[in-house]
């Protein structure tokens, strides 16, 4: 509680007692000394108390993967980078000693390994680190990375997909439009199935024939395979649904046998054998929603695809001139 007196001077004193603290401050009218205890005292119950610790940063990030990095669905991707990250000089620092010019050195280093895209993605997981040690275990007073500048984005790809490289694919997985029974050949389903659809890989892979409702043409997916948590019905076009008639009979529950790292490796090896150069299967996402562009308006198409921000279409939406001048006649 505070108390405020008047000095023989004339000034006004105030005086501040809160959680072991003591402060007082001399002001030249009651009001202001009132101001400035009120101040005072929220300031007081709104700091952190932070505890003495030797631990590392790299020991704070053990930590995090434990508390919090195991219960979420990309776990595997953020133990992945935690275990380079306890190979790099900062995290043998400890955590309360970490400086700016410390993250500019890491951000640094990674940039000559890696791109900035990659770098910022990193930095995320970094900066939760050290905001959950400052807001959870109270071990810092702020976060380091605050002020520092993050690295630039790489341009999105806006790689497309013709129709002789995909005749191409094709023929390099056998595929005749006859009973699927080859992994190549099932490979070639998914690879144009995703054209069909927008789905991602991941989503292709763990899909179940349960969600699948081919008189209704559609399939549900639900939060646990979507790439942002947040389930999702994806409308099947008629070519869409044929694509997944051509998949043999089976007793699994996944439309597709592969998951995404063998769909993945399989798709690279097609594509050696082909003339086709710098295509990777994500691609078939923007090829796909360029091709909806043109079926479905925005909100529908925004839906479709799982966007709930608009404007993360126009890293896929690539439509040249020539076919938005032909809308306009």
């Amino acid at each position: 509680m505070a108390s405020i007196k008047k000095l023989k001077t004339g000034m006004w004193q105030a005086q501040v007692r809160m959680d072991g603290v003591r402060a007082s401050k001399t002001k030249p009218t009651k009001t202001e000394a009132k101001d400035w205890a009120a101040a005072k005292e929220h300031e007081i119950k709104t700091s952190v108390v932070v505890k003495t610790t030797s631990s590392t940063f790299g020991e704070a990030a053990l930590r995090y993967e434990m508390e919090f990095s195991r219960g979420k669905k990309g776990v595997k991707w953020e133990q992945g980078q935690i275990s380079r990250l306890l190979k790099m000089p900062i995290a043998k620092i400890n955590i309360q000693k970490i400086e700016r010019s410390d993250v500019r050195s890491w951000r640094d280093a990674r940039l000559k390994k890696v791109q900035g895209s990659t770098v910022n993605r990193e930095w995320n997981l970094l900066s939760h680190i050290f905001s959950t040690a400052r807001d959870e275990w109270e071990l810092i007073e702020a976060n380091p990375m605050t002020g520092v500048k993050r690295p630039k984005e790489n341009p999105p790809r806006d790689r497309l997909i013709s129709d002789s490289e995909i005749e191409q694919i094709c023929l390099a997985a056998g595929f005749d439009e006859t009973t699927t029974t080859t992994v190549q050949g099932e490979v070639c389903v998914a690879f144009l199935f995703a054209i069909e659809t927008a789905m991602r890989a991941g989503e292709i892979c763990q899909m179940v024939w349960g969600n699948v409702d081919t008189e209704k043409r559609t399939v549900f997916l639900p939060s646990e395979i979507t790439k942002n948590g947040k389930k999702r019905t994806v409308a099947l076009s008629a070519r869409a649904v044929e694509l997944l008639a051509l998949l043999p009979p089976t007793n699994r529950a996944t439309c597709f046998r592969s998951n995404s790292k063998q769909l993945d490796a399989t798709f690279r090896k097609l594509k050696s054998k082909t003339t086709v150069v710098d295509l990777h299967f994500h691609d078939t996402r923007h090829e796909a929603i360029t091709r909806l562009s043109k079926k479905l308006p925005v909100l529908a198409l925004a839906r479709n695809v799982g966007h709930t921000n608009i404007n993360q279409l126009m890293t896929y939406y690539n439509e040249d001139a020539e076919d938005l001048a032909k809308l306009l006649e």
